[in-house]
């Protein structure tokens, strides 16, 4: 900013901003008249009416906008739209607007380079190349997993083909290939580092993560010693599996052949070799010695073994198993039920306890059914079954209903315990990448990268293929990223808030220059251009652009007043406080 903040600024900040962040966010609807959307209304509110328990109202025009836009998204709605949608009376505005926020689907099949369509498919990659840890360990595979991904939510491949192209994948090199860059990211390297494989190693660690990411069941304890006598506590189900069934679900890739291609690009080669073995005698280097037992190929949920002779190899088989399995769909919805919801039907969403999943044959005391809506989960998996396992389907049935539509605020008195009904939306923070993309969306200045090993460019971080396209170009903005819960794609990124981040918005250098007057910027557009706006309009579109939603009575007086006394450096300001607003970070 050009000078120090004013007194003025502080008072009018701490006054009309502090205390403030729930205003004008309950709807008109009253909790005793929320509609039935689809069947997930009738689960969520039948099950609150028989508990008699008060859910919060239906969320205004604006919490829904800003809500909805992020969570698909990724990013802020535009000041047009917001105005736009504030005064449009159509009352089917929310499924248009819904349907809007989707990409159409292209009228060509893959091509080499993804078409950069739109945000939906930047932020469903992003979330896709998070949860399966598309990092360096890839190296030059890094952007064709991640082009290949984005191609695949572009043509909305359904998700049960999506995970068998994964699992049965094979290349000569993982950097031409995107899709076998899955199994490559799963091996482990030996003692010599780089050179050679694991190959029991990798076949176990291959086991895990399929049946952790695509089945919610995370069997890591059971890798290293039998669940009796050590999670009886922990999980039901993983109480009563011995490591030899680890194994043979190992088994599966007893023949999948996983090595480095030397050369000028660091890559991998993937392919099933009938010389490879699942051998209980090799060492392990990351987990206790194993000991002799029967090997055959079983898939753990359904004790299904591999045969030969059936036109299928034993991955395909293994993609097979799994992906038909109700589980699979169970997890997958699940899973986005968490990422729209703010937390899962079961969750953690990678925390299934198979035992404990049917009210109708409830486990033993102490021992209570997982799921909080177990016939929800059930409707909802069997819907995207249905489907043809299409994920924007299952995305949009959750979105539409009016259980997703609830204000996160609720009137009066209101007991935690009940967000387990999902009475009121659970409001979140921004992911790093959301945060940084509205900054520079509010202010309207921009920051140019470039994707590592390629030329493309892009703006948004969230077009990123990883955080090394601007780790070392931008390395104040990735420093930033990681103070916000950005990884290095070992660990889930979190959304967890932190004293650091709020310090970071009052004082980081990266946001004091963002609101300053700058050519090009959203300031100089409002106030030094051929049509700059009036001390009101300016306020009214700093609120839309930041919080997207029009300033009350109250909020707009104060903030004319103060672009009245010094307009350029109270303009500068009053963007400052908004973007220090706990309703700018947080999704409500």
């Amino acid at each position: 900013m050009t000078s120090p903040i004013s007194a003025n600024s502080i008072r009018w900040l701490v006054a009309a901003f502090v205390a403030s962040c729930w205003v004008a966010q309950a709807g008109p609807v009253t909790p005793s008249n929320v509609e039935r959307a689809n069947f997930v209304d009738e689960h969520i509110f039948g099950k609150m009416e028989r508990d008699g328990v008060r859910h919060a109202p239906i969320a205004s025009d604006a919490e829904f906008l800003r809500r909805v836009t992020l969570d698909l998204t990724g990013r802020l709605p535009e000041v047009d739209a917001v105005r736009e949608f504030l005064a449009d009376d159509d009352p089917h505005k929310r499924d248009k607007l819904i349907d809007s926020l989707f990409p159409a689907l292209p009228t060509q099949g893959f091509g080499r380079r993804p078409s950069r369509v739109g945000p939906f498919l930047d932020r469903w990659s992003t979330f896709f190349n998070d949860l399966f840890r598309n990092n360096e360990q890839l190296r030059e595979g890094i952007n064709s997993f991640h082009d290949y991904t984005y191609r695949v939510l572009e043509m909305n491949v359904p998700y049960d083909k999506f995970v068998r192209s994964l699992i049965t994948a094979e290349a000569l090199s993982t950097w031409t290939t995107g899709r076998a860059n899955f199994v490559a990211r799963h091996r482990v390297m030996g003692g010599d580092g780089y050179s050679t494989v694991n190959h029991e190693d990798t076949c176990d660690e291959l086991a895990l993560w399929t049946t952790r990411l695509f089945l919610g069941v995370d069997m890591e304890c059971v890798s290293c010693h039998d669940g009796a006598g050590h999670l009886e506590k922990v999980s039901l189900w993983l109480s009563q599996r011995e490591r030899a069934e680890l194994w043979r679900q190992a088994a599966f890739f007893r023949k999948t052949f996983v090595a480095p291609v030397y050369g000028r690009i660091p890559e991998f080669q993937v392919e099933d070799r009938d010389s490879e073995a699942y051998d209980l005698t090799t060492k392990s280097i990351v987990r206790l010695p194993r000991y002799e037992t029967d090997i055959t190929p079983t898939f753990v949920l359904s004790g299904e073994r591999y045969e030969e002779g059936k036109h299928e190899s034993e991955r395909e088989a293994y993609a097979r198993m799994l992906t038909e399995h109700p589980q699979f769909a169970r997890a997958t919805a699940n899973l986005f039920w968490a990422e729209l919801m703010g937390r899962g039907i079961v969750d953690p969403p990678f925390g299934f306890d198979l035992a404990r999943q049917d009210p109708a044959d409830p486990p033993p005391a102490p021992w209570t059914v997982q799921p909080s809506h177990p016939e929800l989960l059930d409707a909802l998996a069997e819907d995207f079954r249905k489907s043809g396992f299409d994920l924007r389907h299952l995305m949009k049935t959750i979105v539409n209903s009016n259980a997703y539509q609830l204000s996160s605020y609720v009137p009066g008195d209101y007991d935690p315990a009940h967000d387990e009904y999902f009475a009121r939306h659970k409001v979140r923070r921004m992911s790093a990448e959301e945060f940084w993309d509205a900054v520079q969306q509010s202010t309207g200045i921009f920051e140019e990268f470039t994707v590592k090993a390629d030329d493309d460019k892009f703006s948004y971080v969230m077009q990123a293929r990883f955080n090394q396209d601007f780790a070392s170009s931008h390395k104040d903005i990735w420093n930033l990223l990681q103070d916000w819960g950005q990884t290095d794609r070992e660990d889930p990124p979190h959304k967890r808030p932190s004293m650091v981040q709020a310090a970071s918005v009052l004082n980081h250098d990266l946001i004091r220059k963002r609101v300053e007057i700058r050519e090009g910027s959203r300031l100089d557009k409002l106030l030094r251009s051929d049509q700059a706006k009036s001390n009101g309009e300016v306020v009214e579109d700093l609120f839309l652009a930041t919080i997207s939603r029009l300033p009350t009575d109250r909020e707009r007086a104060q903030a004319v007043a103060l672009l009245a006394s010094h307009r350029d450096q109270g303009a500068e300001d009053l963007l400052w406080a908004l973007l220090n607003r706990l309703d700018f970070v947080l999704v409500q």
